[in-house]
């Protein structure tokens, strides 16, 4: 694993233009904190995920033989491309396109997954390494708790996912209380 930097950000972003031919990548999961939570100094990760909302499939077997896990790019580079669709935003609440920020290319559009949105989607999918992540960023305190809280709870998404995006939040902050009080 390493420090995912904002110029892996972009090496990811060229290396998956030059083969697809692309010219706009959209970064998800916990590398795109490179760029939206520089406070963290890079999520230690293996891989950055990422899609082309233009042409999600074009060159799938390409990237992931180019820059995909066990690649010499992997080799090189300490972190290999997982290639993704919006499939893994299809419950954000909407204006997580508009939200997301950019990252400065002179030719590219690279855009990373806002924090709030990274927290929800991490919150409603709660593998474990997800919850980590969530905790990792709350404390850092580049995100506090009552700004995910109004997120979600402000969220055009059924009350039924707010209520398990909450209480994931919940279980993530008693693991956080808990880590703090215990002896070390």
């Amino acid at each position: 694993m390493k420090h995912i930097t904002q110029s892996d950000l972009v090496e990811a972003a060229e290396a998956v233009a030059q083969i697809t031919g692309q010219s706009h990548i959209f970064i998800v999961g916990m590398a795109s904190t490179a760029h939206s939570l520089p406070a963290l100094s890079g999520m230690l990760t293996d891989d950055i995920d990422l899609f082309t909302p233009d042409a999600e499939a074009c060159f799938l077997d390409e990237v992931i033989a180019s820059v995909g896990e066990g690649s010499t790019f992997e080799f090189r580079h300490g972190f290999y491309v997982e290639r993704l669709g919006t499939w893994v935003l299809l419950t954000q609440p909407r204006g997580w396109m508009e939200r997301a920020l950019l990252v400065p290319h002179p030719i590219l559009t690279i855009r990373v997954l806002h924090p709030l949105d990274l927290l929800y989607n991490k919150l409603e999918t709660a593998r474990k390494k997800d919850l980590q992540g969530v905790l990792l960023i709350l404390r850092s305190g580049a995100v506090l708790e009552g700004q995910i809280r109004d997120f979600v709870q402000n969220a055009d998404t059924p009350e039924e996912t707010k209520r398990g995006i909450l209480k994931n939040l919940d279980k993530v902050l008693s693991e956080r209380t808990a880590s703090i009080i215990r002896p070390s």
